[in-house]
């Protein structure tokens, strides 16, 4: 409150600050001569000090003016404090400007050769007006912006005049998740944060902010696994248009059944990874061959592709003369699809890529079987045998095997 200019007005034996609360002339070290003003008057004053063990505002008097005059918008903020004040001391007090406010005869700004009234008071320092103020409420998740190492909002206090700048810290937070918050919402079960706030001022200015929210701090690594798994089904989820290409890399794949503005990194930073996840979600009847192909996969020649429909994956294997180009379903009983293309040719390879995508539209457009009564030498089928008498596996990967060498 130091520093601050407000109006005392004067109405007959009383004084005001707020519109609310007057005290008495009596109050204030004002002369005894000063019993009661005639007409209305106010006094502009610089305050220098507030004593509150006393409950005393001691200032300085600006100008003397006789007549109405309205508080300012931050006085009248300042009501609830202004109220508690019992005491007025004035450091002086120009007698002609008390004079004449007195008597309602005009107005007056003191002058340093002008006679001036002093009352001997004492004065104690100044004390720190020191104050906590803790608000809980509730902010919506989509108004929540993610940042490395927490989340960040603006928030309006009602005990405190300006709008805050607001930071809950979690160090597994990061910038890339804005993209996919209403993921976390899912996940925690709710489209809001509780959001507790203490804020501690001196003298009105902020000392220290802390923020906690209880949503925020569940967020951890398995919780974030746990988004990271709903992200992928929602990608599985998506329809893919006839006609367009069956073969995706990781990044493809994100980046065409991913929410929109959702990097492809957000969570994965390989194929592999994706790969991971996909399985994890699925009850995949191919566990196991497809964990297989996945070890014998040649990452180093060709990224893994995916295929949306049906979903299926599509593995590069090295064999002693081929290389040899699997397809592998995740759920349907479809036979396992194997091609032939020449080790040490890229181009050839690619250009092999590009034909097994067109077969495989071939396929989810006219069936398979125009397809194998017109396939190549090049193409061979393993079936899988679902029965339990036998190990449907070990017999599966053993006629791979027997392709592969």
């Amino acid at each position: 409150m130091t520093g601050l200019e407000l109006i005392i007005q004067f109405k007959a034996d009383k004084a005001y600050l707020t519109n609310d609360k007057a005290i008495n002339l009596s109050q204030t070290n004002l002369p005894e001569i000063a019993v009661s003003f005639k007409s209305p008057a106010y006094w502009p004053i610089q305050v220098l000090a507030y004593i509150a063990s006393e409950q005393r505002l001691h200032c300085k008097v600006i100008s003397y003016n006789v007549g109405e005059s309205e508080f300012s918008f931050t006085q009248i903020q300042l009501a609830e404090d202004l109220n508690k004040v019992e005491v007025i001391t004035f450091r002086e007090i120009n007698t002609p400007g008390l004079f004449a406010t007195l008597n309602g005869s005009g107005s007056l700004i003191p002058q340093a050769s002008q006679p001036v009234y002093r009352k001997q008071t004492y004065f104690a320092p100044p004390e720190p007006r020191i104050q906590t103020i803790t608000e809980t409420f509730y902010v919506p998740i989509k108004n929540i912006q993610f940042r490395q190492g927490g989340v960040f909002f603006r928030q309006k206090l009602k005990e405190h005049r300006e709008t805050l700048d607001l930071i809950i810290s979690n160090p597994e937070i990061f910038e890339e998740f804005d993209a996919v918050k209403n993921y976390f919402a899912n996940v925690l079960g709710t489209r809001k944060i509780e959001v507790t706030v203490e804020v501690e001022t001196k003298d009105y200015a902020i000392t220290s902010v802390k923020v906690r929210s209880p949503e925020i701090a569940r967020i951890d690594k398995q919780l974030i696994e746990q988004v990271r798994l709903e992200f992928v089904k929602s990608t599985m989820s998506k329809k893919t248009l006839e006609g367009e290409k069956s073969l995706f890399t990781a990044e493809e794949y994100l980046d065409t059944f991913a929410d929109e503005n959702v990097k492809p990194d957000t969570f994965h930073k390989s194929d592999q990874e994706l790969f991971e996840d996909l399985l994890t979600i699925s009850n995949t009847k191919h566990y196991k061959h497809l964990r297989f192909l996945s070890s014998k996969h040649d990452h180093a020649t060709m990224k893994l592709r995916f295929v949306p429909k049906p979903f299926s994956f599509v593995f590069l294997l090295e064999g002693k003369i081929n290389y040899h180009i699997v397809w592998e379903t995740l759920n349907t009983e479809e036979a396992t699809y194997v091609w032939d293309a020449p080790k040490g040719d890229k181009k050839l390879l690619k250009a092999t890529l590009g034909k097994i995508d067109h077969i495989i539209n071939q396929i989810k457009a006219k069936g398979k079987l125009l397809y194998l009564i017109t396939t190549e030498d090049s193409f061979k089928r393993i079936y899988h045998d679902y029965s339990e008498s036998v190990d449907g596996f070990l017999k599966w990967k053993t006629e791979l095997e027997n392709v592969i060498n």
